[in-house]
C-alpha cells in the first residue's frame, strides 16, 4: 500500500491535472505537507509537514494537561487548574500557518501544470 502511495515520488512523469488537483486536496484535507511531498516539492512539503505535527503535538499536550487536572478534580488530587493555558492558542497557530503555506504551495502547484497535459495512456495489455 505505501509503495503505491509513494510510487509518485519516484516518478519522473510529468503532472497531470488531476494528479495536481489530487495532491491539493491531500494538502488542504488530509494532511498539511502530505500533498506537497507527493508533488515532488520537498522542502516546502517537509517544513509544512513538521510545522503541523508540532502544532498538533502542542494541542495534545495541552489536552492531557487539561484532562490531568480534571481526572485529578474528580480523584481529590490537588493540581493547579491553570497549566497550560497557552499551549493550545500556539499549537492552533502553528497549525494554522502550516495549512496556509500548504494552501499556498496547493495553489502554485496547480498554477505550475500546463492545462493540456493529457495523462498517459495504461499499459496495453496482451
Amino acid at each position: 500500500m505505501l509503495t503505491k502511495i509513494f510510487s509518485a515520488l519516484r516518478s519522473r512523469r510529468p503532472l497531470t491535472r488531476s494528479d495536481a488537483w489530487t495532491y491539493a486536496i491531500i494538502n488542504q484535507f488530509a494532511t498539511p505537507g502530505l500533498g506537497s511531498l507527493l508533488a515532488r516539492r520537498f522542502v516546502a512539503g517537509s517544513g509544512q509537514l513538521l510545522l503541523a505535527c508540532a502544532g498538533f503535538a502542542l494541542f495534545i499536550a495541552w489536552f492531557i494537561q487539561t484532562m490531568r487536572v480534571f481526572y485529578g478534580q474528580m480523584f481529590g488530587t490537588d493540581l493547579a487548574p491553570d497549566t497550560g493555558s497557552a499551549l493550545w492558542k500556539w499549537g492552533i497557530l502553528i497549525f494554522a500557518l502550516a495549512w496556509l503555506w500548504s494552501l499556498v504551495t496547493s495553489i502554485q502547484i496547480i498554477r505550475n501544470v500546463p492545462k493540456d497535459t493529457i495523462p498517459p495512456l495504461p499499459p496495453k495489455i496482451s
